[in-house]
Parts: C-alpha cells; structure tokens; sequence
C-alpha cells in the first residue's frame, strides 16, 4: 500500500501547485471522515471553497501565498539537503497544522514522518500530550519547544513502526472501522485518487 501510493504521489507532486492541492487535501482531512475527502477537495478545484472554513482557509491562504518556498523546501529535503526535521519546522507555519498533519503532509510528499491521529493514538495506546507545543513569551524558547517537540514526535513515528507501518496499519485500522471501504488497498488508494482527481471512488 504504502510502498507504491506514496510513491506514486511523490512521482505526482512536481510543481508547487501540486504541493497546494496536497495541502488542500491535508486541511480537508482535518476534523473529517476520509470517506468524504474526496468530494470536498473536488469542491476547491471547482471554485467552492466552503470546505476550508475558519482556521482551515487561513492555512490554505499560507499554502498558497508560500507554496514555491515550500516545494523548494520539499525538493531539499527528497535530495536529502535538509532534514526531516526541518521540513517539519517549515510545515508548521501553516495556521491549522499541528505535529500530525504536518506530518502527514511531510508523508505524502517525502515518505519520511507520519500522521499520529486519532485512529493511530487509539491503536498505539499513545498520550497526545507529549507532543503539544507550548507557547513561550520569548522567541528563542518558542523555537526550542518547537524543535524538541518535533524531536519527540519523530521518535514516536519511529518506534510505531515508521511511515510505511504506520500508513498501512491506519488504512487496516480504518478498513475494519468504517464498511464503506472496499477493503485496506482501497483506503490507501484513495490518497492519489483524491489527489489526481480520478474517476470513482471519491466517494460512496
């Protein structure tokens, strides 16, 4: 599953209007059953963009406004130039994006990190709270919770099993939650068949 949908979406991504459709997809995840992403992604790429409502516009606005920054960023770090790690730092600047998404976004685009949601916290047994971002008064200690709450959180993604492990067993876990699924490969599958824009399956 992993090993060839994630594949297939790096191949995919190779502008930075692509990452913004990525991107697009991540914030619609948020606070949404999967099922249903599809045709809301759909809605933003006919115009309608009620699907980012609130804090989610203001993240697509970020996307959008710095998208070739951060598809260079993107580049680098997929030419090993930067690290996982910083890649992470970069995507949470974008309003609406915590640890889990960004890495998510960081998944999908590089195949490093993961997204501990709520279905792998429920899976993993795993405390959410150790990896929330404090806010500091002081910049220099802001950047430092930042930096050592990402540390954690990659630490976490590595002892779930790492990004393969972690997106396969979401897609079983979320295969055997919901009957609308065709079965794990479907789950997985719809990752590039939102993306792409394919026919079927955006929805059931």
């Amino acid at each position: 599953m992993f090993s060839e949908d994630q594949e297939r979406i790096e191949r995919w991504c190779k502008n930075p209007d692509k990452l913004l459709t990525v991107g697009a997809m991540v914030l619609c995840s948020i606070r949404m059953q999967w099922v249903g992403v599809g045709n809301q992604l759909a809605k933003i790429r006919a115009g309608d963009m009620t699907p980012l409502w609130g804090w989610k516009l203001d993240g697509y606005t970020y996307l959008r406004d710095n998208r070739k920054w951060l598809y260079a960023k993107v580049r680098d770090a997929r030419a090993g130039r930067i690290s996982t790690h910083a890649l992470m730092r970069e995507f949470l600047k974008v309003p609406g994006l915590g640890l889990p998404k960004a890495g998510f976004m960081v998944q999908l685009l590089t195949g490093e990190s993961g997204c501990l949601d709520m279905h792998n916290i429920e899976q993993y047994g795993l405390d959410a709270s150790v990896w929330h971002i404090r806010p500091r008064k002081c910049p220099s200690a802001q950047m430092q919770e930042i930096d050592n709450k990402i540390r954690v959180y990659l630490a976490l993604v590595d002892a779930c099993g790492g990004p393969e492990k972690l997106w396969d067993n979401w897609c079983e876990h979320l295969n055997e939650k919901v009957s609308t699924f065709h079965g794990a490969d479907d789950v997985s599958r719809r990752h590039y068949i939102y993306l792409l824009d394919l026919p079927g399956d955006n929805d059931d």
